[in-house]
């Protein structure tokens, strides 16, 4: 019998998880409190040197936001100078009439990937041995199930799941919109999933294997505002810490 190769270990890499940005929430422009906030994400992206940006849905409050804010979002999605995984969330579904046919993410920034197959879709992280899954949120209704249909994590990857939805006390039927179940989160059996939706920063499962919330960018009542960078080392699996946006 010829012995099996080992399988080669994912190299190191880090990633900023963000999610919940609501830029032009209220009257804020590129000068507003949530546009700030997102600037200080994006420094402390090129601060720490991570391998990449996720933005876990709700980059954009509505879909009628000015040019100037747009350009001015796409200017600082190139100021990251790194791959930015985004996906949609229900401030800015991937509708008839969503903000993105506008935006043109992915033509003004290049290294912008945009999660956009409501089925489910796996982008590769340039640069890196990361995988991010999603399911793009084109409408937030109970039937959107953000976490549905998971496949195997790629071997020999670290493996990403991201979704924009509310996570649920217990596994019931439910009315709210875009429903995630604990039952879904613990058979995920992928390194880290991403979530978005909540304001504030909530953990569901710990390392090695975490599952959580970074809550909003800028402040909000649900709670302060931050992100989360984290790191997948071979050997140790992946852990993750919150670190503080300020709330100006």
């Amino acid at each position: 019998m010829t012995p099996s190769m080992p399988m080669t270990r994912p190299r190191p890499a880090t990633l900023l998880h963000t999610a919940d940005v609501h830029l032009g929430n209220g009257d804020g422009g590129p000068q507003g409190r949530e546009a700030r906030a997102f600037s200080r994400a994006v420094d402390l992206a090129i601060e720490r040197d991570v391998d990449a940006l996720l933005i876990v849905g709700d980059l954009f409050d509505h879909g009628r936001l000015p040019e100037d804010l747009l350009a001015w979002t796409a200017k600082e999605l190139n100021r990251a100078e790194r791959p930015v995984v985004l996906l949609t969330g229900n401030h800015d579904n991937l509708n008839d009439a969503s903000i993105y046919h506008r935006f043109r993410v992915t033509e003004r920034c290049p290294h912008v990937l945009l999660l956009d197959d409501p089925r489910g879709s796996v982008v590769e992280v340039p640069g890196t041995d990361v995988v991010v899954w999603g399911r793009a949120l084109v409408e937030h209704e109970p039937r959107y199930r953000p976490l549905a249909g998971v496949p195997d994590k790629p071997a020999g990857r670290w493996g990403v799941v991201a979704g924009h939805g509310l996570v649920l006390r217990q596994d019931r039927r439910s009315h709210h919109s875009s429903p995630i179940l604990p039952s879904e989160i613990t058979a995920i059996d992928w390194d880290y999933v991403a979530l978005g939706h909540h304001h504030a920063h909530v953990v569901f499962r710990d390392p090695p294997r975490p599952a959580l919330y970074p809550g909003a960018t800028a402040y909000s009542l649900r709670g302060r505002a931050g992100v989360v960078v984290v790191s997948f080392e071979p050997g140790t699996g992946v852990s993750f810490t919150w670190v503080a946006l300020g709330d100006d």
